[in-house]
């Protein structure tokens, strides 16, 4: 509850530098701290803590009687008591000198240092006080003091008399007049002793030299805590408060040995003893036999400390009993909950490296002393042997603390003295994508209806996605600070309440209240500051729709009252609606419109609340009012609320559903026990309203420090809403469950006590201290004390850590499921588990609940006669991620424990198939860890292998990337070997070709899809070996698109950069050149194969993909696949192929086609620049240099500069050749034709489509796939394009067949634009001519191929010099020139570069010659 912040601050001495301060003591209001030397006592204000008033003895005091040894207060704080090391009293007189402040605050002179805002004036009224000694000291006083030793302990039990130990063994009790009152001192050898009230023998302390010392008083627990000087420790207590000497009786603290301290918890009823052990013992009172009971030891574990701090020297609890402060006497500060629960420990903070705490700690605390409303901790220092300092370490705390109605709240938030830390539900439940591994398969959605839900967001384009966990950038506080004008008057802040949006903020300190918007950013306060002063909040505050509701008490009438202020008008009693109560109010809470009071009466009130109108009428009307004063004492009564705790019936009436609500249950915590009444309605009032009773109270828990429910349930949500959830400390948490039966229809049970039968009551253990509960989020949410180290020099004032408070979170469900599954309730977790299914963490949930179990029981050295991992296993098979949930538990788990497991689980060879079966890709790649580590290598290579076929089938290309990066990975040596061992380190050998990969778990982690790509993209798949030609210079590389770039729903492509490919290589050469092992041989084989098959059904978008996932150089491996895979046999289904992988969008009809209404028109553009700057339709596949760098790089496939293949030595942009019109007008009209289809473009797809587009245009073209170049082109309707790939058909590279093929293409695709699609129809008329072209070819090609059959010479006898005689004019006429556009040599002189292939422009690496052609300058053919 309680949070340390910021740096430890430290108060000046007044009197010399080396005095020792003994104990700092505070007044009952905590607002006044006297702190006690040998002979000084000085009176501390809080805020702003400056020091009051400084007396210090004469020698002749401290000669008289002796150095002070202890401090005590008065209650009204009139005076103050101090005893001494000769057994003496000084009472002294505290009396205010003036009604001035104690402080006059004056500007400086220089105007630059005047003050000019209001935060810098001090309004908090500083007392002045005055301290005289009380002359009351009789001879007589000083004669009984004599006698009676020295004192040891001091304890004031009322506001008349002040109880003092002594070491005779006396109790000896003083008036503040000075005067004994002799009738009622006790004796501790005349106090019977025994173990509880119930015995009947009971015997007085006989041994000699034993007294008090120490002893604390509490009238709730009626009775005094103390310690013994021999290390007991006992409870003495009496029929009554007189504590009359023949009735105090002592109960034993049983298994106290080694006491040093007691504090007594009024609040809560408990009795603390500090140990001499470093522990701190918490006792309660059993109210059956009156003995003491261990509730629970606050003791450090070895995380939080591994020495030994040593004794308990110092314990305070706070005011509100929520939290006690131990030190001890080696040094270290701790702060723990009421019930054991660690808040805050020093010697776990950072003090630097060079710090060694069990030697010297730089928190050494002798004395400790909680502020108002504990947000201030005083500690006395102890600077080495002579000197000690006064620090003050400020506190931040829970709301739940003093108003508990806040833990209905989904919102988390802290309280300081003046602001508050805010974090809202809607920072810690934002998520933004669902963590569900392989929950895209196809099984997965249709075995669990997935389809069904649109709500989830699943992609299709990877089985897995990223949870991107924000609670990082959600831990920040925001701090609301409370304005000055309000606070200055105010302080401290004891009361706040949010309401249930978390856009409403209200405030209550010492009197009045204030309230904030979210939205506006703006606070109300009181305009008449009169109004603000006249009460005081003193039962807590909540939100009630647009109202604050407070309980409060008038100062000005005298009486208490419940308060109603609307949220929208101003702050003023006008407004307000005001209903005067009985008692003082202590706790409020609210459920819906009911409105639950409890006050100093003993009388739980609930109201139910009606909105007459807006204008702030509001009708009060009591529904029930229960007395619990045979429960507890008012003032330990924690909280008392209504909780929904039955299920409500639902009873069909003709066809209409009515649903009949019980009583809300009143639940109420007093001391740290729960208790339950239930309430049933059994009658009417006059009014028609119903009247309830209240059945006996039920105990639910003890220890219980919170309580949280989930307000208004409704009848759709989980049974975890319907939860009731208890902290309790130490002894972890207690969710109270609701069993909800299978049919509950069938079973009717109208008992009382029924729902209490169909609930159980779940202990588990947490890692955070909870403060907020998100019920349907399964999520705890609470804070932790951090520190940070800023400077090191123990002389610094800063050489104690900054603390900070963060907010933690924890998932529970996976403890509850645990402990129903411990309890065969395997149904009712089935029930849960399904509820929270759709939560991002369910899959999480059900690994934590694998793992814990698992590594309790493979760890036990105990044999465990009913072990529970089988039944986990079988609980997690009835879900769709069981097979994730396994093996990342296994890659979670040491490699020793995964027998146990899988012994359980199936072993991972079937659970590998199954991941096959689901097609759950990345799960199956998971196991192969598993089985690299248990199987040989040789079963880890099938497997592998079998995944990659699996992989490229599905078209996963990154798995299958990391997956070949495996294969390639495993040593050949290694592939017989049996795996008698499991490691890791020596699973993998060498990578062929002079790579090797580093036998670590990087490797083993390849397949999980984490690698970079950048790792291994040097080496091809579509050859083994690395050509042996010259790696070309840096500046030969020009970058280029990559052939396939993600779709939008893809994960976005890791390479971003130029990456520079290989020089082709011919296909057919690897075979021949290969040297790699066979594996590798059938792995290049696999990739070929998927490749050849996406080729052959036109998915050339995926090939693109493959292809900068595999690194498989595709000019190299299309050239060899011209006559298989990339032939084209329907042009039209290609193009419609392309058209759908690509989003490409079909051309429309459009007012270009007046230009296109002659038929048989041939294309003689006039290519300009201007015209190619205008549209990238007229690039032809070879983009000028300052396009082709402004275009974006995809996925990483390198391009090659070269060799280039016939078809790109004949480009366009090359210029020259013979013009194909010689009228102007002609020209002209063509030249406004090729304009009019540039603006076609618009209507294209994406930019990413085309530079894709583009780029295969490129790769078939450089490859002479003539056939698919066309497809491409003609789906570009880039005319320039399709004119280079017809003038590329006359290269001896292509086919006869090829050809053929083109013109077959050409005339299916007129033929379908003509049928089907029109908007095709104007480009198609415009490449028309290219059929006549092309069938001039064939026929050349025939006539060629009929005469070199019919010649009679043989080509042994021929010669080279012969063959290049023959007349260019017959030869010309048999081969038709290659068509160009012509180009003005104007233009090409203004072109420069921009209309210059790439070729031309980028310097080739050394290649053999190109395979001999057609000259076409000559227009001769070789034969």
């Amino acid at each position: 509850m309680y949070f340390p912040i910021g740096w430890p601050k430290v108060l000046k001495n007044l009197g010399a530098d080396n005095q020792i301060i003994k104990q700092i003591v505070s007044n009952r209001d905590k607002i006044l701290f006297a702190s006690l030397s040998d002979d000084c006592l000085t009176v501390w204000f809080c805020k702003p803590t400056v020091p009051i008033v400084h007396h210090k003895r004469s020698t002749e005091s401290l000669q008289r009687l002796g150095v002070n040894v202890g401090v005590e207060w008065k209650p009204d704080s009139s005076m103050i008591c101090v005893s001494t090391s000769e057994g003496h009293l000084i009472l002294y007189n505290v009396e205010a000198h003036s009604e001035q402040t104690a402080y006059q605050q004056y500007d400086p002179p220089t105007a630059s240092l005047r003050r000019d805002s209001a935060e810098l004036f001090v309004k908090e009224v500083i007392p002045s006080l005055k301290i005289t000694q009380n002359e009351k000291f009789t001879p007589q006083f000083k004669e009984v003091l004599v006698w009676d030793g020295q004192i040891t302990r001091m304890c004031c039990i009322s506001g008349t008399e002040i109880l003092v130990c002594t070491t005779r063994a006396h109790l000896l009790r003083y008036r503040w007049d000075g005067t004994q009152n002799r009738d009622y001192c006790l004796d501790l050898g005349r106090i019977p002793f025994s173990i509880n009230q119930q015995v009947s023998k009971a015997e007085p302390i006989l041994e000699d030299n034993t007294h008090v010392n120490d002893i604390e008083y509490s009238p709730l627990v009626c009775g005094f805590g103390i310690t013994l000087n021999d290390g007991r420790a006992a409870y003495l207590t009496a029929p009554n408060l007189k504590f009359d000497p023949n009735a105090v009786q002592g109960i034993w603290a049983p298994g106290i040995d080694d006491a040093t301290c007691a504090r007594v918890n009024h609040k809560f009823r408990l009795i603390a003893i500090g140990r001499k052990n470093s522990q701190v013992d918490v006792f309660t009172i059993d109210e059956a036999t009156g003995g003491l009971e261990l509730s629970h030891t606050m003791v450090l574990s070895s995380k939080d400390f591994p020495g030994d701090p040593g004794p308990v020297k110092c314990m305070r609890w706070t005011a509100d009993g929520r939290a006690v402060a131990v030190s001890w006497e080696r040094g270290g500060v701790s702060v723990w909950s009421t019930f054991g629960a660690l808040l805050m420990c020093s010697l776990a903070w950072d003090y630097g490296l060079n710090q060694e705490l069990s030697k010297n700690n730089p928190l050494v605390v002798s004395s400790l002393e909680w502020a108002t409303e504990g947000y201030q901790l005083w500690m006395v220092k102890v600077e080495g042997d002579s000197s000690t300092n006064l620090i003050q370490l400020d506190f931040v705390k829970s709301p739940l603390s003093v108003n508990p109605c806040m833990s209905n709240q989904r919102h988390l938030y802290l309280q300081a003295d003046d602001k508050l830390y805010v974090n809202l539900e809607d920072n810690l439940t934002k998520r933004t994508k669902i963590s569900i591994i392989d929950s895209s398969s196809e099984m997965y959605q249709s075995e669990n209806g997935l389809q069904d839900q649109p709500t989830l967001e699943y992609e299709n384009s990877t089985n897995y996605r990223e949870f991107v966990d924000d609670n990082e950038c959600r831990k920040q506080w925001i701090v609301l600070p409370l304005p000055a004008t309000y606070i200055a008057t105010n302080w401290p802040l004891r009361y706040s309440a949010i309401d249930s949006g978390g856009m409403n903020v209200c405030v209550a300190g010492r009197a009045g209240l204030a309230h904030y918007n979210c939205a506006s950013r703006r606070w109300k306060l009181f305009g008449n500051e009169a109004q603000e002063k006249d009460f005081v909040v003193t039962g807590g505050m909540l939100w009630w729709n647009e109202y604050i509701v407070i309980g409060c008490y008038s100062i000005l009438d005298g009486h208490d009252e419940i308060r109603f202020y609307p949220r929208e008008a101003k702050l003023d009693n006008k407004f307000a609606k005001i209903v005067r109560v009985q008692s003082q109010v202590f706790v409020l809470d609210i459920l819906d419109d009911q409105l639950v009071v409890f006050g100093a009466d003993a009388l739980v009130t609930i109201y139910e609340l009606t909105a007459l109108d807006d204008a702030g009428n509001i009708e009060m009307r009591c529904v029930q009012a229960v007395d619990v004063s045979a429960l507890s004492h008012p003032a330990c009564v924690v909280s008392a609320s209504l909780c929904r705790l039955q299920d409500p019936p639902s009873r069909p009436r003709a066809s209409v559903t009515v649903t009949v609500r019980h009583p809300d249950s009143l639940v109420i915590n007093a001391s740290g026990k729960l208790m339950m009444v239930q309430r049933e309605e059994y009658d009417v009032d006059e009014d028609n309203n119903p009247a309830y009773s209240c059945l006996p109270a039920t105990v639910l828990a003890s220890c219980v420090e919170s309580v949280w429910s989930c307000g208004s349930v409704s009848g759709s949500q989980t049974q975890l809403s319907r939860a009731l959830w208890l902290w309790c400390g130490a002894l972890g948490a207690r969710v109270w469950l609701p069993l909800l039966p299978r049919d509950a229809t069938r079973h009717p049970d109208s008992g009382r006590h029924t729902f209490m039968a169909k609930r159980i009551m779940l202990p588990f253990h947490l890692n955070i201290y909870p403060l907020t509960i998100l019920f349907d989020d399964a999520i705890l949410l609470g804070a932790e004390n951090d520190t940070t180290l800023y400077a090191s020099d123990s002389n610094s004032v800063f050489s104690l850590p900054f603390c900070v408070v963060n907010r933690t979170s924890q998932v529970y469900l996976h403890q509850i499921l645990r402990q129903l599954l411990r309890r065969n309730l395997g149904y009712h977790a089935w029930e849960i588990a399904r509820s929270c299914s759709q939560l991002a963490y369910f899959p999480h949930s059900l690994e934590l609940l694998l793992h814990e179990v698992l590594e309790e029981e493979a760890t036990s050295k105990e044999p465990i006669p009913d072990a529970q991992l089988p039944s986990i296993i079988e609980f997690v098979h009835e879900f769709p991620v069981y097979l994730q949930t396994v093996v990342q538990c296994a890659r979670k788990t040491e490699i020793a424990l995964w027998a146990y497991l899988f012994s359980a689980a199936g072993k991972p060879k079937e659970l590998f198939q199954e991941c096959l079966q689901r097609k759950m890709l990345d799960t199956a790649a998971s196991y192969l860890i598993i089985l690299q580590n248990l199987e040989s290598s040789t079963v880890s290579r099938q497997l592998a292998t079998q995944l990659l076929d699996t992989a490229l089938q599905q078209e996963r290309w990154d798995l299958a990337r990391d997956l070949v990066r495996f294969l390639r990975a495993i040593d050949p040596n290694d592939v017989d070997s049996p795996r008698n061992s499991v490691n890791v380190q020596a699973k993998y050998g060498q990578v062929v070709q002079s790579q090797t990969v580093s036998p670590n778990a990087e490797d083993l982690s390849v397949i999980l899809g984490n690698m970079q790509l950048a790792g291994g993209r040097g080496r091809s798949f579509s050859t083994t070996v690395s050509p042996r030609e010259p790696s070309p210079p840096a500046h030969a590389h020009a970058p280029a698109p990559a052939p396939a770039a993600p779709p939008p729903h893809a994960p976005p492509s890791r390479a971003t950069a130029a990456v520079k490919r290989k020089k082709s290589v011919p296909a057919r050469a690897d075979r021949d050149s290969y040297s790699g092992t066979a594996e590798e041989f059938f792995i290049d084989m696999m990739i070929q194969r998927h490749a050849r098959l996406l080729l052959s059904t036109a998915r050339l978008y995926a090939l693109g993909k493959m292809a900068a996932a595999l690194d498989v150089h595709l000019v190299a491996w299309l050239a060899g696949e011209r006559e298989r895979a990339a032939r084209v046999d329907s042009a039209v289904l290609c193009v419609k192929r392309l058209h759908e992988d690509f989003a490409w969008p079909y051309p429309v009809i459009n007012d270009a086609e007046q230009y296109l209404q002659r038929k048989g028109s041939t294309v003689t553009s006039s290519y300009t620049p201007s015209a190619e700057s205008d549209s990238l339709c007229g690039d032809s596949g070879y983009m000028s240099l300052p396009l082709r760098a402004a275009l974006p790089l995809m996925s990483g496939v390198p391009v090659s500069p070269g060799p280039v293949s016939s078809a790109g030595e004949g480009s366009v942009a090359e210029g020259g050749g013979v013009a194909w019109g010689s009228e102007a007008g002609e020209e002209r009209r063509y030249a406004a034709l090729m304009e009019r289809l540039h603006h076609h473009q618009a209507e294209r797809g994406s930019h990413t489509s085309h530079v894709q587009l583009r780029y295969y245009l490129q790769l078939m073209t450089e490859a002479s796939c003539v056939e698919w170049a066309l497809v491409v082109a003609v789906v570009l309707r880039d005319a320039l394009a399709v004119l280079r790939t017809t003038n590329a058909a006359r290269g001896n590279d292509v086919s006869l067949d090829a050809v053929r093929r083109l013109r077959r293409a050409l005339q299916d695709i007129c033929a379908w634009t003509d049928a089907e699609c029109l908007g095709y129809k104007p480009f198609m008329m415009a490449i028309s001519n290219q059929i006549p072209f092309l069938t001039s070819i064939i026929n050349s090609r025939e006539r060629r191929i009929s005469m070199s059959k019919t010649r009679v010479r043989t080509p042994s006898t021929s010669s080279l010099g012969q063959e290049t005689k023959p007349k260019p004019q017959t030869q010309e006429a048999k081969l038709p020139p290659p068509q160009k556009a012509e180009v003005s040599k104007q233009g090409r002189k203004e072109s420069g570069g921009v209309t210059e292939p790439l070729p031309n422009v980028v310097v080739p690496p050394p290649r053999p010659p190109p395979p001999p052609r057609d000259d076409v300058t000559t227009g001769c053919a070789i034969m």
